[in-house]
């Protein structure tokens, strides 16, 4: 994750989003899961109404080989930035609707995550990321594995786990107690059966907790350049 030097504004325009975001409804079918799940269109439509003046977003979209790649960027009138990690989406079918369907997905995926949308339950992008082939009929069919959440993959842990390092390194803490508490308060039971859901959820605690101690130690900077400029006048006026 990236960031300008300060997110004061934008961390108070994220927390207007979240009090004045009303969730989508529900109402696209996901036919492999026999689930619902809301469009990339409502999730944006969402967002889009709960902006707050000056605060604004867009998302940095790339491919490698059969891979796409979705980076969410925050943005304020003031300068301020936050660009988050690209969520990578395996393509394995080579064709346009794949690696459509993949970035739709994706698009999704993570704007839904950094704003706080719950548009999920789905695996809405098993069209692009399907890569069992097709069996011969010489073989033996296999019955699938029943799921109603996809898993997160160990690479997406490693991703995650990178990720809490990192913070913990600045702010000064062992990774451990932050990855309990960020489980915690997304409601994350087992990190050995952490669903994409799950994965998601811990991210956004984990940005959120960042926001947090960055703004603490700005509002100290803040009061300790005060103090300073007082201790001066007295000093001038000698009293």
């Amino acid at each position: 994750m990236k960031t300008s030097e300060s997110i004061s504004e934008i961390a108070k325009g994220l927390n207007e989003v979240r009090k004045n975001i009303k969730q989508p409804e529900k109402s696209a079918n996901n036919p492999f899961f026999k689930s619902k799940y809301v469009m990339l269109e409502g999730v944006v439509d969402a967002i889009d109404k709960a902006l707050p003046k000056g605060f604004a977003y867009t998302q940095e979209v790339t491919s490698d080989g059969n891979q796409i790649s979705v980076s969410t960027i925050l943005l304020h009138e003031s300068g301020q930035y936050i660009q988050f990690d690209p969520l990578n989406v395996p393509v394995t079918k080579n064709d346009a609707q794949a690696f459509g369907s993949a970035e739709t997905y994706a698009r999704r995926y993570t704007l839904s995550a950094v704003f706080g949308v719950t548009s999920d339950v789905d695996d809405d992008g098993n069209s692009a990321t399907k890569s069992a082939p097709k069996e011969t009929p010489h073989k033996r069919r296999m019955t699938p594995k029943k799921s109603s959440k996809p898993m997160a993959s160990q690479a997406d842990k490693d991703t995650l786990k990178d990720k809490i390092a990192a913070l913990s390194k600045e702010m000064a803490m062992n990774p451990k107690p932050l990855t309990v508490a960020s489980m915690k308060n997304a409601k994350v039971a087992s990190w050995k059966d952490m669903t994409k859901d799950d994965l998601s959820a811990m991210d956004h605690e984990l940005t959120t907790e960042l926001m947090q101690f960055r703004q603490k130690n700005e509002k100290k900077d803040s009061n300790k350049s005060t103090d300073e400029s007082t201790d001066e006048l007295w000093d001038s006026l000698k009293v």
